[in-house]
């Protein structure tokens, strides 16, 4: 979780892209907003004033800030996006049936955001364990293994002994 909202589906070690390669696009699934009527979860952010100006990006610094510290305002937000992350989780879950979720990026793996999303997904009907993930750039990782993916095609392609007629 970044400027943008994102999500993968990873089945015996693999991505799953899904038929137009939109699998795990989250951003326009419908979740409680913060008034508890039901909205986009990207719409739940333009809500709290967290998204960037005429944009649908989210404004990570704004959001750090407004998540930070014991203050009941940080409270209301953090719950908030909790409660809506955790209705987009359910959904997920609903359709995966996965052992694990994994939250990261520039603010969803703040540990108190984490401590948030996981006391209220708990309460969910299918809860499942969440965790804040390990790898600081995942987006780096998935490149890398494209990389090594297309490297492994042309080397498989260009190895193919010549035939002569």
């Amino acid at each position: 979780m970044g400027e943008g909202l994102g999500c993968a589906v990873v089945q015996d070690g693999e991505v799953r892209r899904g038929h137009h390669g939109l699998a795990g696009e989250i951003a326009r699934l419908y979740t409680a907003g913060p008034d508890g009527t039901a909205m986009p979860l990207t719409e739940v952010f333009a809500t709290l004033g967290l998204r960037r100006p005429a944009s649908t990006a989210i404004d990570v610094t704004a959001l750090r800030s407004a998540i930070a510290g014991e203050d009941e305002s940080a409270h209301r937000t953090r719950t908030a996006l909790a409660r809506a992350i955790s209705g987009v989780l359910a959904a997920a879950v609903s359709l995966t049936d996965p052992e694990l979720i994994v939250i990261g990026g520039e603010w969803g793996n703040c540990p108190d955001m984490i401590a948030a999303i996981d006391q209220h997904f708990s309460h969910s009907p299918r809860p499942v364990r969440v965790a804040a993930a390990q790898m600081t750039a995942p987006e780096l990782a998935g490149a890398r293994t494209r990389a090594v993916e297309e490297l492994r095609s042309l080397v498989v392609h260009t190895a193919q002994p010549a035939t002569y007629d």
